[in-house]
């Protein structure tokens, strides 16, 4: 198995080489050393934007970060600005840019790089990628789901613990929406229309509270962090954190409120379990900075659950899970190698 990194290396050669023979470039410093091959990669979520640079083991040389626009017109304006920006950064250093990739919400056309239902940005639905390559020409531009890519990002970043031999990595992303991003061979899994791991909107949470895709009790409405603000609305700037310490000091309301969202973590972990049945289920988005309290919480509901069914115990699922390095900006770390990725597999098909 490749280590952490390695699994780039290989993939980021070959990337350059086909980058190359494809625009002419030479990517050559003026005493005629090859110049240092690096990609982009643009994270935009709910609240935030994140762009990074990173090199083709995917260490992040330049990193920059916003609160996000919404609308179509002002989130392309946004993501064309940032990467102006970072390419800038690459060209005073001397380096090479190979490629640019981004991971954005809604349903992705990975070949076309249509965005559509991107309903927390407030897209209906336009062509990315088309915007991008209006203004940054002569690049290759790869669009990607944002969870998918911050799973692609985290399977990148934690190399070993996530080991191609021991399944599909799954990353569960408690963001703003619920949603799920599967990596398996080496690969993100999109399924055949390009919805695989939009499991926020599966209608099994029993409170049946509205969701914005216009049905009720999806998983999203009471495992999110939108919902967590709803359901506890607080001035603080992680409603969660809050919320786990007034159930710990005896409010029962909140205590009634956090196993609400606590259950509905833990269903969207089994579903994803008995689905695709993955060897280590990472969880992700900004409601688990909340961290090691979050995780303790969840597992010990897995655990109640397995007590009362031998089927769920025999799961394991405790021993699947594990963090996602928050010190780390994945989803945008992603969203460079998906750029990478995608280029070796384009090379290897011509």
């Amino acid at each position: 198995m490749m280590r952490n990194g390695e699994r780039l290396t290989t993939l980021e050669r070959e990337a350059a080489d086909m980058a190359t023979q494809r625009t002419g470039q030479t990517g050559l410093q003026p005493d005629g050393s090859r110049a240092q091959s690096v990609y982009i990669g643009i994270d935009i979520g709910g609240t935030k934007i994140e762009g990074v640079i990173i090199d083709g083991v995917g260490t992040v040389l330049e990193s920059r970060r916003d609160d996000s626009d919404h609308g179509d017109t002002a989130v392309a304006e946004q993501i064309v600005a940032l990467i102006a920006q970072l390419s800038a950064v690459a060209t005073r250093c001397g380096w090479a840019l190979a490629g640019i990739g981004v991971g954005i919400p809604g349903t992705i056309d990975a070949q076309t790089g249509e965005v559509s239902n991107a309903v927390n940005l407030g897209i209906a639905g336009f062509n990315l990628r088309d915007r991008i390559a209006e203004e940054i020409p002569d690049t290759p531009i790869r669009i990607e789901n944002d969870v998918n890519a911050a799973a692609f990002g985290a399977w990148t970043v934690l190399g070993r613990e996530c080991a191609d031999d021991q399944g599909p990595m799954v990353l569960l992303n408690f963001g703003t929406g619920l949603a799920c991003g599967i990596v398996s061979g080496g690969h993100v899994y999109h399924g055949s229309t390009g919805i695989a791991g939009e499991i926020g909107h599966i209608p099994v949470e029993p409170h049946r509270y509205p969701c914005k895709c216009g049905q009720q009790g999806c998983l999203e409405t009471v495992a999110s962090g939108s919902a967590v603000a709803r359901i506890w609305p607080t001035d603080a700037g992680y409603p969660l954190p809050e919320l786990m310490r007034a159930a710990a000091h005896g409010d029962h309301h909140a205590h009634e409120c956090l196993a609400t969202v606590i259950h509905g973590m833990s269903t969207a972990i089994m579903i994803i379990a008995m689905s695709v049945d993955p060897g280590t289920i990472v969880l992700g988005g900004g409601l688990a900075k909340t961290g090691q309290p979050l995780l303790d919480a969840i597992t010990t509901d897995l655990r109640d659950r397995a007590r009362s069914s031998s089927f769920v115990a025999s799961l394991e699922l405790p021993q699947r899970l594990m963090l996602a390095p928050m010190s780390q900006p994945i989803g945008a770390i992603g969203a460079a190698a998906v750029a990478i990725a995608r280029q070796h597999a384009d090379s290897s098909a011509q």
